[in-house]
């Protein structure tokens, strides 16, 4: 029995929402998984034997248990670039594997095995869920966004690896920080919620991760500004980096692609993504 399953992008933290928010974004993860003799990946016309620590082979055996599988892979999504590749990717392969078990896995079996795999739970309830999400400890939220914001994402060439972007994260943070921090994320929630210009630039500044990390990716804190600049209600790192998102309107979608692909100068590239309002499926 083969086992089909995709899950999408996502964007998270959203700027002060570390570790609590993310946004499910149109690019997604296909895996195609069916039983086989031994452990097998296939992915770009390459086929290989993962090793027993393997992302996917981890996931698949937290979904089905020791059951080897020839999983092929079609990831739409760019790696290492802040886009949640890991939770589609590892969502994907766990309900594949799942259902070329014959069963049909729940959202919240899925989001359990994702959290666990990535130690946090904001891109896992994205993946799973989509949309707009809120997640803590075990708990994940659908919360309402603007129809009138559209989604531009500007992706550097350069790649940046999560444990080397959390490394940089300071063991602790004055209780100002802290309290400013709330305070944006009260403001980018109602901005993303009702589209208000005044509550999403209000937002802005995250003290917590993209502070202590501007030194590992300046081109992402440029593509931010220039963003801003363009006319866009908000910027911010998309997960880890190296990936800005911006959050504009119609009018002013145009003037922000230009700005941003002006910025990468042929280094990257810049896409306009709806929100994927579907999870995996």
């Amino acid at each position: 029995m083969r086992g089909v399953a995709s899950a999408p992008a996502s964007s998270g933290n959203l700027g002060p929402g570390f570790d609590a928010l993310a946004l499910a974004l149109e690019l997604r993860c296909r895996c195609e998984a069916e039983p086989a003799a031994e452990w097998w990946l296939e992915e770009h016309d390459r086929r290989y034997r993962p090793a027993s620590g393997d992302l996917v082979v981890r996931a698949m055996v937290a979904a089905v248990g020791e059951h080897p599988m020839r999983l092929t892979i079609d990831n739409a999504i760019p790696r290492s670039r802040g886009l949640g590749s890991s939770s589609a990717v590892a969502t994907a392969a766990a309900a594949a594997a799942a259902r070329a078990c014959g069963e049909e896995p729940s959202d919240r079996f899925l989001f359990e095995i994702v959290t666990e795999l990535e130690g946090h739970p904001d891109n896992a309830a994205a993946a799973v869920y989509g949309g707009l999400v809120a997640a803590r400890d075990g708990v994940v939220r659908r919360l309402p966004l603007s129809a009138e914001l559209t989604v531009v994402v500007g992706i550097p060439e350069t790649h940046l690896s999560t444990h080397k972007a959390r490394a940089a994260l300071p063991g602790a943070v004055r209780h100002a920080a802290a309290a400013r921090n709330v305070a944006r994320v009260v403001m980018l929630l109602e901005g993303l919620r009702t589209g208000d210009a005044e509550a999403l630039a209000a937002a802005g500044g995250d003290e917590l991760h993209e502070g202590p990390r501007h030194d590992l990716s300046p081109i992402t804190h440029e593509l931010m500004e220039a963003a801003t600049a363009a006319g866009a209600l908000h910027a911010a790192w998309s997960g880890a980096g190296p990936t800005a998102i911006a959050f504009t309107t119609a009018v002013a979608q145009d003037a922000v692609v230009e700005a941003m692909t002006k910025r990468l100068d042929g280094a990257g590239e810049v896409a306009v993504l709806t929100v994927a309002d579907r999870g995996w499926d």
